[in-house]
């Protein structure tokens, strides 16, 4: 049996090995996150006074020494077995009727996170899915949606079904023993690497894949990949020639969808949903969304009754907040209405301000993305969105500039 991230190659114990990932964990931080800032401080290569220089003026001599002390410092904890954090902060989020148990790691467990994501990158490379689209770098919901769009528009054609399912709690469900199984399977030469990853995993509460952490996030899509190999490996042979169940796969975090005929969906899920239970200790839900697709003759038709007057729209596939159908996209239902109302007080707030309040405009940029890679045209013509969401940018870029503002006067005068 093949295994990945061979000792020679990933050598966690090496400071030049890690000394990349360290320096990833501190990109971006430095201004924002507190925490790094005293790590990179307890090193003692660096003053706070020298920090906030060189943040100030863009030289990086001393803060890459510093880094570079902290990668030091790893390495050696790690050679001499000795890796221990504080424990994890713990919060509830409620997330549009949904209550998730977010953690927030200690910067040092960050760093090491980083670490042992590093060297498991040749174990990602070849084990995470091409179809997997969940926080993923350079993946996203807007590279799921035209993988989507492309299997509907041009892969598939005539009769098409399609069958989504979703992981219920996925992080909670996903223990630290089902990940450790797996990890001895495949990179069971690599022992420092392995006990690195158990030591990182150790701090996690209740023994499983915690919600907020940059490490779980890749190793519940290495988790997820073994339940889309198996649901894709479902294949009928007929007269000797090998036919699968499932013609396309689309994965985004714990949510997945197939198509094909649905009689095949149906036996391939039915056995994949066992199989997922008894192997992974995860459950998929039984509430399936079956989606049986219009072709594109009906869709014109669907269309031209729409124009109308009609209502009535085809069956769409509901997935990462688009809903994708044969002949257009739009966005999801709920998402639409509070997009729809943050333009319309946005609209007000124009016209009797003059501009669009930061707070708000900050809100219309995270969604504009939405309209733009949709067909929303009618609905930016309608609410006058393009002048609304070009005010929302002048107030962004002028609260970006207060705060580039004020930060270089306090920096002076510290």
């Amino acid at each position: 049996m093949k295994t990945y991230c061979k000792p020679a190659v990933c050598n966690v114990e090496s400071v030049d090995f890690i000394k990349p990932a360290v320096h990833l964990a501190f990109a971006g931080k430095l201004r924002k996150k507190r925490a790094f800032r005293r790590l990179l401080l307890a090193t003692g290569a660096i003053s706070r006074a020298e920090l906030q220089a060189e943040l100030a003026s863009g030289d990086r001599h001393k803060i890459t020494a510093a880094i570079d002390a902290v990668a030091l410092h790893a390495a050696q904890r790690i050679r001499a077995r000795d890796v221990t954090f504080a424990p994890v902060r713990q919060f509830e989020l409620r997330d549009r009727g949904k209550v998730r148990q977010i953690c927030e790691e200690s910067a040092d467990q960050q760093v090491f996170e980083y670490i042992a994501q590093y060297a498991l990158t040749p174990l990602f490379r070849a084990k995470i899915l091409p179809c997997q689209y969940g926080s993923i770098p350079g993946k996203g919901q807007v590279c799921g949606k035209r993988k989507l769009e492309r299997i509907l528009r041009h892969q598939l054609h005539g009769k098409t079904d399609a069958v989504k399912c979703d992981i219920k709690k996925a992080y909670p469900s996903t223990s630290v023993e089902v990940v450790m199984g797996l990890l001895r399977r495949d990179i069971g030469k690599n022992k420092p690497l392995l006990w690195l990853i158990e030591a990182i995993m150790a701090n996690y509460p209740g023994g499983h894949l915690l919600i907020g952490g940059y490490l779980p996030c890749w190793l519940y899509n290495y988790v997820m990949s073994y339940v889309l190999r198996y649901l894709l490996s479902h294949a009928k042979v007929r007269r000797g020639k090998r036919t699968p169940l499932a013609a396309a796969c689309v994965c985004y975090a714990d949510d997945f969808v197939i198509f094909g005929r649905i009689s095949n969906l149906r036996k391939a899920v039915k056995d994949t949903v066992r199989w997922t239970q008894e192997a992974l200790g995860l459950t998929i839900k039984d509430a399936w969304q079956v989606v049986h697709f219009a072709s594109f003759d009906q869709e014109r038709q669907q269309w031209a009754a729409r124009r109308a007057g009609s209502r009535q729209r085809t069956p769409g596939v509901d997935m990462m907040g688009y809903v994708v159908r044969r002949t257009y996209t739009v966005i999801r239902g709920k998402n639409f209405v509070r997009i729809r109302r943050q333009f319309l007080r946005a609209a007000r707030e124009l016209d009797a301000l003059g501009y669009v309040p930061w707070w708000r405009a900050r809100t219309l940029c995270a969604y504009w993305g939405q309209l733009k890679y949709t067909d929303s045209i009618y609905f930016c013509q309608t609410y006058d969105a393009y002048r609304i969401f070009k005010a929302a940018r002048r107030s962004v870029a002028w609260k970006a500039r207060k705060e580039a503002q004020r930060g270089a006067v306090c920096q002076a005068a510290c």
